[in-house]
């Protein structure tokens, strides 16, 4: 096995020279004289060839020369109608009716100076400054998000403080009510024993003359004496009675109150809302070859027909679409078979059913999702098309029936010209107001080119921007389908 600094065409010869230079097209380290002889072959004479150890030999090169359908073919052309390089198999198999078929070399002449190379560094400037900024728009998250924390433990503290102080004046009301009841009720048993003490008083007076006339007075004035104690008697009973009766016995209790319970000072509630930073795209030049301008279409002719699954149903096919892996999809509107069939190679394939009749559809691009209007049910609902299989409902809030999509939004149209912008995950971003009162919006084409939607009503045509402005209009009859070819041609059906 060669060393890594061994030159390769001296290697393939069993010589074992130092490899100092490297040539990018060839991929080979190159001694010195094989060096200068790569250079004086006509072959060679366009090669790059750079030191070995220089910083340039070090960057990866992309291996792309190769095709990627017929490995052991080399990209050596170019088709301008489709926009790809290729081989020549390709060219023969694939493009055999394109009218700008170029040889690499042609397309790739001057292609330092073209308009491709200058739009793809813009491009990828562009994309570094897209990223940046998006990572900028990140970092200012998070320091919302570190903003919003202090806010809210701040708004919790604040909370606290203000409970503690409830909570205090609440204990001082208290204590002082418990204090102004004791002093009512001290008041009132102090002013019972004084009477009480007035009464015993009185008794004892009484005693003291009984026990003197015992001893010392006649019998005329102790009889005397009994009788006056006998009424005094009755009257003290009468007034200890009377005091007994208006006597209570009054106890303070404390009686927690049930409803006053601290469960939480409160709940945090989380929302979400679209990114604020909005990617705008910068579309590259096709070609830096600049073809001749395509002929307008005056007629079509018949290239295949389906015969569609014998099922015994009517159909009542109302929209179709191609997936990026070339399934042909269509709607059946029919009340009694409300499907979506596949069909493949011009075959049946498979069907996906659904809760009411299907109207439009359209494939979410660069993904595995494609998205149908159910406008009896006002939703929409999801499809993967690589397991066709159904996915989530999502409630429009309107009678949807025309659809399309771009790479991170969808439109959906409807009832009394009413447009409505989601995400790709169906949560509506903005609801337009009316872009055509006087008509439904029964089907929708999204324009990737330049950014707009073609809005089809029973008999206009629109043109709006994303916003939902409309750029303009045409007066047509009855519009049924409409699609767009790769030179930005619309075309639509009539009922």
């Amino acid at each position: 096995m060669a060393s890594a600094n061994v030159c390769d065409p001296c290697a393939t010869a069993n010589r074992s020279l130092v490899g100092t230079k490297y040539c990018s097209e060839c991929k080979e380290r190159l001694c010195t004289d094989c060096a200068e002889a790569h250079t004086m072959f006509k072959a060679f004479k366009y090669h790059h060839v750079t030191d070995l150890f220089s910083a340039d030999s070090n960057i990866p090169i992309s291996d792309t020369e190769s095709c990627h359908v017929h490995l052991e073919m080399l990209l050596d052309c170019y088709c301008t109608d489709h926009d790809i390089v290729c081989c020549r198999t390709c060219i023969s198999n694939e493009h055999k009716v394109c009218q700008n078929v170029l040889l690499l070399e042609l397309a790739s002449k001057d292609v330092k100076k073209s308009e491709l190379f200058t739009d793809v560094i813009q491009e990828r400037k562009h994309l570094f400054t897209t990223l940046n900024d998006f990572n900028d728009n990140r970092q200012s998250c998070l320091q919302s998000q570190e903003k919003s924390k202090t806010a809210i433990s701040q708004q919790i503290g604040a909370l606290k403080s203000k409970l503690l102080k409830q909570i205090d004046h609440w204990e001082l009301e208290l204590n002082a009510r418990v204090s102004s009841l004791q002093r009512k009720q001290e008041m009132e048993i102090n002013k019972q024993k004084e009477e009480i003490s007035q009464v015993l008083e009185s008794l004892k007076a009484n005693e003291s003359e009984i026990d003197y006339l015992e001893h010392h007075g006649s019998n005329n004035q102790l009889f005397i004496a009994l009788r006056h104690q006998v009424t005094n008697f009755q009257i003290a009973e009468a007034n200890i009675k009377q005091m007994v009766l208006s006597s209570e016995e009054i106890v303070i209790n404390f009686h927690e109150n049930k409803d006053v319970k601290i469960d939480s000072f409160g709940s945090l509630v989380e929302t979400s809302k679209s990114c604020q930073f909005e990617y705008r795209s910068r579309k590259l030049q096709q070609a830096q070859v600049i073809a001749e301008p395509p002929k307008r279409f005056v007629e079509f002719q018949k290239d295949t027909e389906l015969e569609l699954k014998k099922n015994y149903v009517k159909f009542n096919l109302s929209d179709l679409s191609v997936t990026a892996d070339d399934k042909l999809l269509m709607t059946n509107d029919s009340s009694l078979d409300p499907k979506l069939y596949v069909y493949r190679d011009f075959k049946y394939a498979t069907e996906i059913k659904f809760s009411s009749g299907p109207r439009c559809f359209t494939v979410i691009p660069d993904t595995d999702k494609a998205v149908v209007t159910l406008p009896k049910e006002n939703c929409i609902q999801f499809i993967n098309t690589t397991k066709m299989t159904t996915g989530k409902q999502v409630k429009v809030g309107f009678k949807c029936i025309g659809i399309t999509a771009g790479s991170d939004r969808i439109y959906v149209g409807g009832e009394g010209g009413t447009m409505k912008t989601l995400n790709t995950n169906g949560k509506v971003l903005k609801t337009h107001a009316s872009v055509n009162r006087r008509s439904d919006i029964n089907f929708m084409l999204y324009n990737n080119v330049n950014e707009q939607v073609i809005a089809s009503c029973e008999d206009t045509l629109l043109c709006l921007k994303l916003d939902g402005t409309e750029v303009y209009s045409r007066d047509v009859l009855s519009i049924a389908g409409v699609a767009r070819d790769r030179h930005s041609n619309i075309y639509f059906g009539d009922f």
